[in-house]
């Protein structure tokens, strides 16, 4: 037996003797019921008390010893991120002996102290709930949830399962800390569908803020280690607009002045400023100002935290800078124009809470911020080959500030795979996390193609180094340029222009480019809708990527997890990203619809198996669920921060029953939307009596600062058949118009002009 392994067994033998104590101090005596102001609590004896926060979520709290008592102080750990009132829960509770039953409206709960046993019943269904002997996916279970301070499922994790931060109302801080493991939280929820849990999850632990829109465009690293600079980065930057490729945000790695100073590496973290290479010819706030001009963002990876108070148990940080000095110089940054910073370090989640919260201070609420921690988990790591195939550096209470990256992964079509299950399925949706992304560096351009198609279609778009004109990367160069081991033996080649790329090995030259600028582009145009997708994620927890199981629970051929490397993204995309180099994939197309190729528009009627042609590497598999109706822009290349759309294109894919999808709009930029400050448009559509197509826009509802008083509307319908014949725009007879491009004959086209307070109603008749 490992030692961690007999750590964790002693933490449940000791749990369960604090039960038995607990038992046997309290048998004959009354449970009792109370609500302190903050929750409904079942105070069970001097060690053990049950939290309801709703009639089917509760916690089950056991102390180490009955001297702590049931303090105020420890109220709200760092996994609970709802600070504010519960209401009340009807909860009643009555004693058999040494065990207790617990009663809501919904559930019955018996905790027998003596054996130290859980038992959860529905009492509607009259069933047991918990235990239960399914498959675990994720967060789910049979119906319900149950995690610790740690991990879903008592699954792996190097952290302690033991609370130790809590929620400080004075500073709004997980700063009141406790050193010993005194505290034992487990958690329940019951659904018992997905989505309630999704729900009540997001409630509990606190929902995935939104990013700011700019966010939602594509990030690309400056990485050429010791030999970056300025005129490099500049450089890039002007390629990238050159080349006719979206992108919004750039990071700079190290080589900034955090791990390069005058050309030569230093112990990363250890320096604060900006290295001479960045300072000339332009000074850092000229040379923000002058990528600001060209519509990029700027974040820096920093290698250092700030030493707080009781910061203990946070992992591998390269180097602690005073805590007053850290926020000094990093200030400094934010004042010069830098929109965030990508925490290079491990096991972190308290310190980028920090950081996250007091940049969130010094930003003030005009602007969200924009930060980068670590949920470190790889197929292979080439630098580390520590356990990571499950995120075990984190804590439940995370999610809270997005967005994660996977750590340093290999390049190989194995790692494309692993890295797309483990973000869209086990790890990350299935663990109430969107905001994931991975480097993206294959060591082939047509895997550069394949994992960049995957990033544009999931939440998060970012790559890690290769540009998109490099071709295949030298492998063991890259590597070379990131090694922590040995560094002063570290070898790195001279390439041009700094950038560690090779020739095809098929002497052709060619790269990821037009993959790349093709599904790129196709990411900015549905902005409406991924924000939008983004918006539902905050306010439900539904995740972006939604793994089959999810979108699909009632089919069988899903609710297995079946198709773990496919997913929605979103309600209405089916995305199946290629994840090797061969020539066709088997796809499930949920049966019960139909649906239509996104890029041929060929309709696959009522769905089912189907081995599509994957040979064209710059095309990735994907799929428009009939029923849809997907909000989108003219082509752009970047994000104007804070600017409204003034024209909308909603493309309507035509079902036979009714379906609808809400647009969330804000002003993109500022936090007010935690404070009710958006807007929602309901689009719909049904068949009417006679046959016709009725699609509605409903009104703007709710308000937000800068909001239009009116858009321009370009409704686009597929009609592959021709249809079609006649169209009305509340109730007067209309046009369609010709498409844009004078090509598209799939699309029947009506352009309207609508009040954001008006509903409009467009009936489209055969």
């Amino acid at each position: 037996m490992t030692g961690v392994k007999l750590k964790e067994r002693l933490k449940k033998v000791r749990i369960l003797m604090v039960l038995f104590v607990a038992g046997i101090a309290c048998y004959g005596q009354s449970a009792r019921v109370i609500y302190d102001g903050y929750a409904t609590k079942a105070i069970l004896s001097k060690t053990t008390e049950v939290s309801f926060y709703l009639p089917t979520m509760f916690r089950v709290r056991s102390l180490q010893n009955d001297s702590l008592g049931f303090s105020k102080k420890y109220d709200i750990p760092f996994v609970i991120g709802h600070v504010e009132p519960w209401e009340k829960v009807e909860v009643n509770v009555r004693q058999e002996g040494i065990s207790y039953f617990i009663m809501t409206e919904r559930l019955t709960v018996e905790i027998d102290e003596y054996k130290g046993l859980l038992r959860v019943d529905d009492k509607a269904e009259q069933k047991r709930v918990y235990p239960s002997d399914g498959p675990v996916y994720g967060m789910f279970k049979d119906g319900y949830s149950m995690f610790d301070s740690a991990s879903f499922f008592n699954e792996k994790n190097d952290n302690s399962r033991y609370a130790h931060w809590f929620y400080n109302p004075e500073t709004k801080r997980y700063d009141i800390y406790l050193g010993e493991d005194a505290i034992m939280d487990s958690y329940f929820i019951y659904g018992p569908s997905y989505t309630g849990i999704y729900n009540q999850f997001n409630q509990l632990v606190g929902p995935e803020p939104l990013l700011p829109k700019k966010a939602f465009g594509f990030f690309q690293t400056q990485h050429l280690a010791c030999h970056g600079n300025q005129t490099q980065l500049m450089e890039a930057a002007r390629q990238l607009r050159r080349h006719d490729i979206p992108v919004d945000n750039l990071i700079i790695d190290f080589e900034w002045g955090d791990g390069c100073q005058d050309g030569k590496e230093i112990v990363w973290g250890s320096a604060m400023d900006w290295s001479e290479s960045y300072s000339k010819p332009l000074s850092p706030k000229t040379m923000i100002d002058s990528l600001k001009a060209m519509h990029f963002d700027v974040m820096l990876i920093q290698h250092n935290a700030p030493d707080f108070k009781n910061r203990v148990g946070q992992g591998w940080t390269e180097t602690v800078q005073p805590e007053t000095l850290w926020w000094q110089k990093w200030k400094e940054k934010l004042d010069i124009g830098v929109r965030g910073t990508w925490q290079d370090t491990r096991r972190n989640d308290i310190t980028d809470s920090r950081i996250w919260l007091g940049t969130q201070e010094l930003l003030g609420d005009d602007n969200r911020v924009l930060f980068m921690g670590c949920r470190k988990m790889q197929a292979v790591n080439p630098w580390d080959f520590r356990y990571s195939v499950t995120p075990v550096n984190n804590i439940i209470g995370s999610r809270r500030y997005p967005f994660d990256w996977t750590g340093d992964c290999s390049f190989n079509w194995n790692e494309l795979k692993w890295q797309i299950k483990a973000i869209t399925n086990t790890h990350g949706a299935l663990k109430g996390v969107s905001y994931i992304s991975s480097d993206g560096v294959g060591e082939t351009w047509q895997i550069q193609a394949r994992w960049n198609q995957f990033s544009d279609f999931s939440a998060i778009s970012r790559s890690h180094n290769p540009k998109p004109w490099a071709g295949n990367i030298d492998v063991a160069n890259f590597q070379n340029k990131i090694k922590i081991e040995d560094r002063e033996n570290v070898v790195v080649k001279e390439t041009k222009d700094g950038l560690t790329h090779a020739v095809d090995g098929m002497g052709e030259g060619k790269t990821a480019e037009n993959s790349i600028r093709k599904h790129r582009k196709e990411r900015y145009k549905l902005l409406p809708y991924i924000y939008s997708t983004a918006f539902e994620n905050y306010l439900t927890g539904m995740p972006m990527s939604r793994p089959m199981l999810i979108a699909f629970p009632d089919d069988y051929l899903c609710f297995s997890d079946t198709w773990p490397y496919q997913y929605m993204f979103g309600p209405n995309l089916l995305v199946a990203p290629v994840y090797g180099d061969f020539k066709t994939m088997e796809i499930y197309l949920p049966r019960g619809n139909d649906w239509i190729d996104y890029w041929s528009k060929e309709v696959y009627k009522d769905g089912g198996i189907i081995n599509y042609n994957t040979e064209d590497v710059e095309k990735l598999p994907l799929f428009i669920k009939s029923g849809a109706m997907l909000p989108k822009i003219p082509e752009r290349n970047w994000i104007e921060e804070g600017q409204q759309e003034e024209v909308l294109i909603l493309e309507v894919y035509p079902t036979k029953s009714s379906a609808s999808f809400t647009l969330y709009e804000d002003d993109s930029k500022t936090i007010a939307y935690q404070n009710g400050e958006y807007s929602k448009t309901l689009l719909s559509q049904k068949v009417g009596a006679q046959g016709e197509l009725i699609i509605t826009i409903g009104k703007a509802e709710g308000d937000y600062k800068n909001k239009l008083t009116s858009k321009k509307w370009i409704i686009k319908v597929l009609d592959v058949l021709n249809a079609y014949k006649s169209v009305s725009v509340n109730s007067k007879q209309s046009q369609f118009v010709k498409s844009a491009n004078h090509k598209n004959t799939l699309f029947k086209e009506v352009v309207l002009e609508k009040l954001a307070n008006e509903k409009a109603t467009i009936v489209i008749k055969k």
